[in-house]
């Protein structure tokens, strides 16, 4: 009786400690099912109203809350705009590794990440503006902690200068200012569309083709050859 009245007592308590878990698992999934709707809140006010416009009420008036819910997940507007920019920095290291594993040839690689660059840029211009132009302290301090998300995307780059080097098809040199003056060229060429802006399609396009040959060309090993065709 003993012994059964024991494995009683157990079975007993183990019934709420079952439950608890599952009721913990539910609020937890409550939390990221929120704070996923307070995101695209705040993506919908930022690229409807810009960073001026993107405050802490207005994102709850958005998803029906009040702005008090909205502390209990991000303590103010910049750390809301930081988990926005994240989600930017991760997309756009995304774009740049898929343009990379796309193409073989290490010039044409290079070339195929700066046009990637380019079109992430002029696809997402309030973003952007707000990534590297408008927020740039944000990069700069955030990056001593090298989070993964914001350094993603020049890895891609340095990792691709570093091929072509290794290939042969750009003249010895440090990778790090090889990649920092291809990410100059981009990011000058977006902030100029972006910012006067440039809507004459053609001459972007012009303007992409003379930016990333100027900058290669610079430093590649035969620049007379045709780009990508060879060191």
């Amino acid at each position: 009786m003993l012994t059964k009245r024991t494995s009683l007592t157990k079975t007993a308590n183990s019934r709420p400690s079952g439950a608890h878990n599952v009721s913990r698992e539910r609020r937890a999934r409550q939390k990221q099912t929120l704070r996923a709707s307070i995101l695209r809140a705040a993506n919908e006010v930022f690229l409807e109203r810009g960073y001026q416009g993107l405050s802490m009420r207005s994102v709850a008036e958005r998803i029906g809350y009040t702005a008090t819910t909205i502390y209990l997940y991000f303590k103010d507007k910049d750390d809301l705009l930081f988990a926005l920019l994240d989600e930017g920095y991760a997309e756009l290291g995304q774009r740049l590794a898929q343009a990379a594993a796309a193409e073989g040839d290490p010039l044409r690689r290079l070339v195929a990440i700066g046009r990637a660059y380019i079109a992430f840029g002029l696809d997402n211009p309030l973003l952007y503006q707000v990534m590297f132009m408008q927020r740039v302290d944000f990069l700069a301090t955030r990056l001593k902690q090298r989070p993964a998300t914001r350094i993603n995307a020049f890895d891609v780059l340095q990792q691709a200068v570093k091929d072509a080097i290794d290939a042969g098809a750009l003249k010895p040199g440090d990778v790090m200012t090889y990649a920092l003056s291809l990410w100059a060229a981009v990011h000058g060429l977006v902030s100029l569309v972006i910012t006067l802006p440039l809507t004459d399609a053609g001459l972007v396009e012009r303007l992409i083709e003379i930016s990333l040959a100027a900058t290669l060309n610079s430093v590649r090993a035969a620049p007379d050859a045709p780009l990508g065709e060879g060191g």
